[in-house]
Parts: C-alpha cells; sequence; structure tokens
C-alpha cells in the first residue's frame, strides 16, 4: 500500500505509477495471469496495485528472457544493437537470476537518486569512483593479480578481482592504498564489510589512507561495527544506497541519515508485519520501476525489511515519497526469540556493535533454541565473550542454548556478500505478514 495518509506524492508520481501498471498489465507477458485480479481502470491506482500479487524472482526465471519487455520491442535486436546485455544477480544459488540490463536506465536511475543526499548532490553526475566488492556482485575478476590499467574502465576503478577476501594477502591492500591515493576517486562504492577490512588494516598499521569526498554503500546491509571503523579512518561522509539489480535505485540516505525514496524512478509499496511482530512501522517492500524500456518491474519483492520514518517529514526538508528509518535486514535472514518471537538482522548487530573488540560476527539458529555465534576479535576474548553470550540472552532468552567461538577469518556466502544471521530450520516467514 501507498501510504498517504503520512508522505506526501506529487501528481506526476501518481501519473507515472498508472502507466507502469498499464503498461505492466497490458505488455508484459508475466503479468498476463496477475490481470485477472486487478479491478479495472474505474478502480484507483493505488487499489489496483493493492490487488496484485507480488512478482518474485521464480517468476522472472519462469518467464525469462521476454516476460518483462513490454511489446514491441525484441530482446534479440536489443542485444545486438547493444542496448541491453544479460546479468546476474548475486544472489545464493537459489535467488540468482539472469536479468535484462539497459546501462542508460541504471544511469538515470542513479544520478536521480544523488539529489536525495547533499553530498552527493553537490558534485557533478558521473565522478571517478573507485568500487570496491567482491567480483561475483561487480567489475573484473581475476584469479592472478591485475595491474592498475586492467582494472579502470572509463571514471571507474576496481580496487578488487578476487573472489573472496580470504585472497587477500597484505599486498593487495598496499596496492589498494597506493591506488587510491595516485586514482584520487571522488567516491568509494563499497561492500561495507569489504571496505572495513582495509580500514582496520590501516588502523593496525597507523596508516592513514585517501579520503574520498563521499563514501557510498551498497551489496549489503552495513554493520554498525564496520560503519564506525570506516568513519573513523576514511573522515568521509557516509552514505547507504538501496536498491537491486531488478529495481535500480530505490532509496538513498539523506545526510540526517534517514533514507528516502528515488520518486522519479520508482513506486514503493508497503506491506506491514503483524502488530506482535513489529508492525505496523516494520514491514516488507514492493518496488515498481518507471520508464525502463526494456523491463516492466510491477511490485517486485525486494525480500528486505525497512522501518518507516515516524513523520511525515525529515529534518533534512524533503517532503516528498516514502521515508524509512532503516533497513533491518531480509525477512529471510529473521532469527527468533526461543519463544518464538522474530528478530531483525539490525536487532542483533546493535548488540554487537556494543561490544568493543568485535570487528565480524555471524549468527546462526540451529533450533528453537539452539544458537551458534561466531566472531572476528582484536584481544579481550574472555570479555568479549561474556558480554556476547550476555546481549544473546537479552535478546533471544535465558532458555536458549548458546555456543559462541572466536576464529581467524569469517568469509562470505557464495553471492560473495556476508550473510550475519541466518535460521536453519524451515518456518513461513509469510506468517509474519498483516
Amino acid at each position: 500500500m501507498i501510504l498517504a495518509h503520512r508522505y506526501n506524492y506529487p501528481e506526476e508520481f501518481h501519473k507515472k505509477s498508472l502507466s507502469a501498471l498499464e503498461t505492466a498489465l497490458g505488455q508484459a507477458q508475466a503479468y498476463k495471469s496477475r490481470k485477472a485480479s486487478d479491478p479495472g481502470p474505474g478502480a484507483p491506482t493505488d487499489v489496483r496495485y493493492d490487488s496484485i500479487d507480488a512478482l518474485d524472482k521464480q517468476t522472472i526465471r519462469e518467464h525469462f528472457p521476454d516476460g518483462l519487455v513490454p511489446g514491441g520491442r525484441n530482446v534479440k535486436q536489443g542485444l545486438l544493437d547493444e542496448e541491453i546485455e544479460y546479468t546476474f544477480t548475486s544472489g545464493t544459488t537459489g535467488e540468482r537470476v539472469i536479468n535484462i540490463w539497459n546501462q542508460d536506465w541504471w544511469n538515470r536511475s542513479e544520478q536521480a537518486s544523488w539529489k536525495l543526499n547533499s553530498h552527493l548532490a553537490g558534485l557533478k553526475y558521473p565522478q571517478k569512483e573507485a568500487k570496491l566488492a567482491s567480483s561475483l556482485n561487480v567489475g573484473i575478476s581475476c584469479e592472478e593479480d591485475l595491474p592498475t590499467e586492467s582494472r579502470i574502465v572509463g571514471d571507474k576503478l576496481y580496487l578488487n578481482e578476487k573472489i573472496s577476501i580470504i585472497q587477500w594477502q597484505p599486498r593487495h591492500y598496499e596496492r589498494m592504498i597506493r591506488e587510491l591515493e595516485s586514482f584520487k576517486p571522488a567516491i568509494i562504492e563499497a561492500n561495507p564489510s569489504l571496505l572495513a577490512r582495509l580500514a582496520f588494516w590501516t588502523s593496525d598499521r597507523g596508516i592513514k589512507p585517501y579520503s574520498p569526498e563521499v563514501i557510498v554503500f551498497t551489496y549489503e546491509l552495513p554493520s554498525e561495527i564496520h560503519l564506525k571503523i570506516i568513519r573513523e579512518v576514511f573522515g568521509s561522509p557516509l552514505i547507504s544506497s538501496y536498491g537491486t539489480t531488478e529495481t535500480g535505485f530505490v532509496m538513498q540516505q539523506c545526510e540526517k541519515g534517514f533514507l528516502h525514496q528515488n520518486l522519479d524512478f520508482c513506486r514503493i509499496d508497503f506491506h506491514p508485519l503483524k502488530k506482535e511482530y513489529g508492525g505496523p512501522e516494520l514491514g516488507l517492500i514492493y518496488v515498481t520501476t518507471f520508464d525502463n524500456p526494456w523491463n516492466s518491474v510491477l511490485r517486485f519483492d525486494t525480500g528486505d525489511l525497512i522501518r518507516l520514518h515516524p513523520e511525515g517529514r525529515c529534518v533534512c526538508g524533503r517532503e516528498h515519497g516514502l521515508i524509512a528509518q532503516t533497513v533491518e535486514g531480509r525477512i529471510s535472514n529473521v532469527t527468533f526469540t526461543a519463544d518464538g518471537e522474530p528478530v531483525t538482522t539490525l536487532t542483533l548487530d546493535r548488540a554487537m556493535s556494543e561490544i568493543e573488540g568485535i570487528r565480524d560476527y555471524h549468527f546462526e539458529q540451529n533450533s528453537k533454541t539452539d544458537y551458534t555465534l561466531i566472531l572476528m576479535v582484536s584481544g579481550g576474548e574472555a570479555e568479549i565473550l561474556r558480554k556476547s553470550r550476555r546481549a544473546l540472552e537479552r535478546i533471544y532468552g535465558d532458555s536458549g542454548n548458546y555456543v559462541i567461538d572466536i576464529v581467524d577469518n569469517i568469509l562470505p556466502g557464495p553471492s560473495g556478500k556476508f550473510r550475519r544471521t541466518q535460521t536453519n530450520f524451515e518456518y513461513d516467514f509469510r506468517e509474519l505478514l498483516e
């Protein structure tokens, strides 16, 4: 649902919402089965949206490559003309999807999102960027070390060509520091957990790295632990950019720390959790894209939980569109207290970030009362173990069985991204929804 009672939406947004709906239902094959539930043009646009089932990755897979393409466009010709290409999302094996990628639309979506943060709005688009992420997510992949010139594409420098952080040796950290100093990017766009590894490495050695005008986080939910060390080491403004491969740039964090909807390029429908589980302020979002000539994405279920900004206006002064207080993590990564209450990834992360000395962690729930926490730490192990157990007991209950281990390294999952929390038994997360 659109939260018109709380947030303001300009007239142009409503026109784009209607156009996107009519285009998807009238021209894209993947929505033929959904068209039957549409009450039709006589009903309010928001009512029509609410009547249509969300789009998931399985549906995209089933209808690839033509299913989301508006009528009149030919995928084969688009590939030949280099208007589009195929790209993979970086999810786990079961979540990976091939998408049709239109670079021009993606760039325009990103440029529009920059208006939502004063640090980015003051820069001319595009800017020199250094990107730090797993090569599974972005950039150039190679087992061998590539020279700098082989990792520069246009105005982008890809700092890492390795699939996994386990491949990083001291020479790679040293190379990144040198390249940042010589390339002098205006922006570092990074997977926050990887940039934190670089920040911890430089901090341990008393090295002061080059500081860009802004640091933009994407690819994963930033941990408060990592935000703290990156802020200390680099000193640059930190901005979280929220989006997906399927939907482009959906929300951008403003200079006051809240996430604002990229109104020119998407519609966000909010689906709250049940009141006993955190609703109506906490819920899922379904995203519809605007003006993408090659993809009609209607009510795409991102799988992410957001917490709404409690008021209709942000202190930054931006008045239009949905405003989120936080992204709390994926609903599939929710864990549960011993009494069955859901716990978001962000809830646990805040508790872990209060314990001095933790550098990274991974938490798994193996049964309704059995939990495992693994930690990367820097000294003070006995005290960290004691405080970690107390934190888990406060969140999950005294009746839980907790195993806590300290390890030398914590690695990302098959997607190249870090999954900080997970539940290892079957549950229907849809039962959490209103």
